[in-house]
């Protein structure tokens, strides 16, 4: 099977993908700035557990889009700071829950408060229509099948 290269498509392609992750990396850098922080890390594993539940590292991850070594290292770092504690699940004794320690929760409301202050909340005033636009082209992107080689 031949396939005609469009080059306009794929430069396009290229550019989205470009925009995409230099969006992302300046929100981080901007947040990481309020916090003071060197990246975001710890602000979103510190909101994925906030609300005591406990949440497993594959749902860490998944929140962070951190890998899996990156994340224990950051997790690591955590609990030294006394920021989470980690603990067997109850209902799958090969699974282990990080959960909020006092001091993450009140880093946390310290972390959420200064960003408040910073005014950068402000950008999402009026993204609901970003947010659903960037929300139908990841499904877009999830369902293209791409062509057999």
């Amino acid at each position: 099977m031949l396939i005609v290269e469009d080059s306009t498509a794929l430069a396009g392609l290229d550019e989205l993908a470009r925009l995409l992750r230099r969006v992302s990396q300046e929100l981080d850098k901007t947040v990481a700035t309020c916090l003071g922080e060197a990246s975001p890390g710890r602000w979103h594993v510190l909101n994925a557990v906030s609300d005591g539940q406990g949440r497993s590292m594959s749902q860490l991850a998944e929140v962070t889009q951190l890998n899996a070594a990156t994340l224990t290292r950051l997790i690591d770092a955590m609990i030294a700071d006394n920021l989470v504690h980690r603990n067997v699940d109850a209902a799958d004794r090969r699974r282990v829950l990080v959960y909020p320690t006092r001091r993450g929760q009140l880093t946390h409301k310290v972390m959420n408060q200064a960003l408040a202050d910073s005014g950068i909340s402000s950008i999402t005033i009026g993204s609901e229509q970003v947010t659903q636009l960037l929300t139908a082209l990841m499904d877009r992107i999830r369902v293209t099948d791409p062509l057999p080689l």
